[in-house]
């Protein structure tokens, strides 16, 4: 913990507080749509679960304007708030939320107040609860859990790239059979804490556009206790940005997760099989209706990237992989899948090429894109005329098979 990275006046009211038992953290840069309905939630929470918690607010405002931080003071009523205006974020001139350094100032402050749990949340949540603060500040200040992440209930093809990239990698790499993980939503002991802000990531740039993988991925290397908590529906609060392009999210959470396989490359080599994880809550069904979606449209996305990326897959995959691939794009609509063995083989060789740069490593992430479409399509067609739990034995069975394939990846790595 170095509390040099916060301003004097941060200082200075972390001091006047004194303590706190948990410490509630926000970070937002801008217009805040959702505030009431989070700060409702927060201070429901803590009236219902931790009444006799003494609690503080951090929030870590990128953009502050005097109306905003009227507003959130406003808002917590008679909470302890303590508010933060980082010095120089990553990103100054824009608004773009730079939500590493924002943790990482949450955390400092937690650890200065001596706070046992640090519960990090987001401000633009609009479907918050009071069952949100308990589900993930529960099980470390009464089960002495080191970190606990979020499971969300959502329309069944939400979070399609989380389902066909993130689970089964994370699973394979570190060997804990985790429902979300992704540190979108957190809570951590002060032991925990403590362990994160001594590690030199925050300035890298794995630390700044990858540190929801990070934080677990480190929990479980360095031995901490890691469980999840089901939450209830995420909505985020409409915002006034447009969705990023496809290429560009899956670009970085592919380049995201490679790089966090490099940095752990001494821990996750040696790993086989994986562990299932205590889950607190009972794991949620879909939830009905949710945005239409066209596996045609994806197929056709694939269709192109086959035209417009063959120079560069040719790089990058194996050439097995690259026949299969070749072969599906001639196929109709009712004949197209991309097979779990063939996703994980290529997910495995854009690591590989990503680690040996055998293209620009943005370009090489950016390119899984089309790859992404075609296997999204395919889970599509499998599963839409099937029950719920069709996706949840969908996502299994691939977890699995990222496991057995990942002797083709060590083998290739050392």
């Amino acid at each position: 913990m170095d509390p040099a990275i916060l301003p004097d006046e941060v200082r200075a009211a972390v001091g006047r507080i004194g303590s706190a038992d948990l410490v509630v953290g926000l970070a937002t840069s801008g217009p805040i749509p959702a505030l009431a309905a989070v700060a409702a939630a927060v201070r429901a929470g803590l009236d219902a679960h931790f009444s006799g918690q003494a609690a503080a607010v951090v929030h870590v405002d990128q953009a502050p304007t005097e109306a905003t931080t009227a507003a959130v003071a406003a808002a917590f009523g008679d909470l302890r708030v303590v508010s933060v205006t980082p010095a120089g974020p990553a990103g100054a001139g824009d608004d773009e939320l730079d939500w590493a350094g924002a943790v990482r100032s949450v955390l400092t402050v937690g650890r200065m107040l001596g706070a046992h749990a640090t519960v990090m949340l987001n401000a633009d949540l609009s479907s918050m609860t009071a069952e949100w603060l308990r589900g993930l500040a529960a099980p470390v200040l009464k089960e002495d859990y080191g970190l606990v992440l979020p499971i969300y209930r959502r329309y069944r093809y939400d979070g399609t790239l989380t389902q066909a990239l993130v689970v089964p990698l994370m699973r394979s790499l570190f060997g804990r059979q985790l429902a979300h993980p992704l540190a979108e939503e957190f809570a951590c002991s002060g032991p925990a804490a403590d362990l994160f802000l001594k590690q030199p990531v925050w300035d890298s740039d794995l630390g700044r556009h990858g540190l929801e993988f990070w934080l677990p991925a480190t929990a479980i290397e360095q031995g901490l206790t890691v469980c999840q908590a089901v939450l209830g529906p995420r909505t985020v609060a409409p915002s006034a940005h447009p969705p990023a392009p496809l290429g560009r999210t899956v670009g970085r959470v592919a380049g995201a997760l490679f790089g966090l396989a490099e940095h752990s490359e001494s821990f996750w080599l040696d790993i086989r099989g994986s562990e299932p994880v205590v889950s607190f809550g009972v794991p949620p069904e879909p939830l009905p209706g949710g945005p239409a979606v066209d596996p045609e449209r994806m197929q056709v996305g694939f269709a192109q990237g086959v035209r417009d990326l063959l120079p560069v897959w040719e790089r990058i995959l194996a050439p097995e992989s690259l026949g299969e691939v070749l072969e599906l794009s001639d196929r109709t609509l009712d004949r197209f899948r991309v097979s779990d063995r063939l996703w994980t083989r290529v997910v495995y060789d854009f690591l590989l090429a990503y680690r040996a740069r055998v293209v620009y490593r943005s370009h090489a992430a950016q390119s899984l894109a089309p790859l992404y479409l075609g296997r999204a399509a395919s889970v599509i067609l499998e599963t839409q005329a099937r029950p719920p739990a069709a996706m949840s034995q969908s996502a299994a069975r691939l977890g699995g098979m990222f496991e057995d394939e990942k002797p083709y990846l060590v083998d290739r790595w050392r």
